[in-house]
């Protein structure tokens, strides 16, 4: 074998200059693949990233999955027993069970009134929540609460002529929260002086919530409705799921699913982007690899050349003793030589013009950072700390194997012409 390598090698370096243009088409398409297939993973990256961070990407809403089939009693219940549950299926890291205050409650800020979207959960799971603080503290003691930081936005006069939003600084304003009772003949109310021990940084899932202990909510819910907390017929108003990481989260969701519940959150909008990118991929990697289906005439061009001019080489092989499989196996290792030598050198090109594209692309100006990049909602300021062009070590090895074997796909036709001539006719032959 190692006498064939020799061989086929020494037979490609004798034609350099038709070895360099066949492996220049080679190098066209491995490029044009790697290039075309890199542009939509540094775009689903960067979406990826414009979405939030790695906290968000693994949250989930839990909540009873519709069926017309079941009646009321039968519906799946979001109680205790299925927040144990929850804790069983493998790459759960949390499970985050949370209760709202019924018939809500008015804060009042000296003549101001506002509200809030008050709910309970329990002070130990804070810290998995990624909350932070933009004023005090992320503590929830009992008797503390946290509240979101479009609360304090949420205040009005009530004496005023036209309705006009006022904002109030819920940190360092004392504030009132009322709660009333909304049964009984004779409705009372109950006026609670809030211990604000932070106001959170900007976060969509809790800017409007006002965060209590779990306890406190309850015994709040006990006093509005008058009914006695039952734990057998408790449910949570919302249940949050947070698995162990991205990768795991669609599994996740799956199980959760097979419990008879729905799932809501970012695993939907990872499903469905990760679905539009990989359609992306195939129709970009099928238009780069037209380049190198050209090539492959190139390759196969240049093969059944050389055979023509070295037919009575290959008669002389054979008079001296070389099977049909030698000569066979002499062109199809100079075949895939030529694909594996244009797609080494389609692999450096494309890092280098990925380099030189991620590096213009950060020293460009600054924009407004109104738009979007290209036709998706991705904020192009991204790709100043992120890249445009993103190579996986897997797409390098794919683009070496595909080349090759386009090189030896190529030259088998060849190569079989070769191997089945007849070493009297070839060695005739001018």
């Amino acid at each position: 074998m190692n006498e064939l390598l020799t061989l086929a090698i020494g037979n490609l370096l004798r034609a350099r200059a038709r070895l360099v243009m066949t492996a220049g088409g080679v190098l066209v398409g491995t490029a044009a693949v790697i290039l075309l297939i890199s542009i939509t993973v540094g775009l689903q990256e960067a979406a990826e990233k414009d979405i939030g961070q790695n906290a968000s990407l693994t949250e989930m809403q839990v909540y009873p999955a519709y069926n017309p089939n079941l009646s009321f009693d039968q519906v799946p219940r979001l109680d205790l027993a299925l927040v144990r549950r929850l804790y069983t299926i493998p790459n759960v890291a949390m499970v985050i069970p949370t209760v709202y205050m019924e018939g809500g409650g008015e804060l009042v800020a000296g003549k101001l009134y506002g509200y809030g979207s008050i709910q309970g959960i329990e002070p130990s799971l804070i810290p998995y929540l990624g909350l932070e603080a933009a004023q005090g503290a992320v503590s929830l003691e009992p008797g503390q609460v946290l509240v979101g930081s479009l609360v304090g936005a949420n205040f009005f006069d009530p004496n005023a002529e036209e309705y006009t939003p006022v904002e109030v600084d819920m940190y360092n304003t004392p504030i009132t929260l009322t709660v009333y009772q909304y049964s009984g003949e004779n409705p009372q109310s109950r006026k609670v002086k809030l211990d604000i021990a932070g106001v959170l940084a900007p976060n969509p899932s809790y800017d409007y919530a006002i965060m209590m202990p779990i306890r406190d909510v309850l015994a709040y819910n006990e006093f509005t409705s008058g009914n006695a907390f039952d734990p057998e017929t408790f449910q949570f108003a919302n249940i949050t799921v947070r698995a162990t990481s991205r990768e795991t989260t669609l599994e996740v969701s799956e199980a959760i699913r097979d419990l008879g519940y729905e799932v809501s959150g970012m695993v939907d909008f990872l499903n469905q982007l990760n679905q539009f990118f990989g359609t992306m991929r195939l129709m970009l990697g099928a238009v780069g690899s037209v380049a190198l289906l050209v090539a492959a005439f190139g390759v196969a061009n240049t093969m059944t050349m050389a055979i023509l001019e070295r037919t009575k080489e290959i008669g002389l092989m054979k008079a001296i003793g070389a099977t049909d499989r030698d000569v066979m196996t002499i062109f199809l290792i100079e075949a895939g030589m030529v694909g594996f030598s244009g797609g080494a050198a389609g692999v450096l090109l494309s890092y280098f013009l990925q380099n030189l594209a991620n590096t213009a692309i950060r020293n460009l100006p600054a924009g407004d950072g109104s738009g979007g990049a290209m036709f998706l909602p991705i904020n192009p300021e991204l790709f100043r700390t992120a890249d445009l062009l993103v190579i996986p070590p897997e797409l390098t090895l794919f683009a070496m194997g595909l080349a090759t074997a386009v090189g030896v796909v190529s030259g088998l036709l060849p190569a079989l012409r070769a191997a089945r001539m007849t070493p009297v006719l070839a060695l005739k032959a001018e």
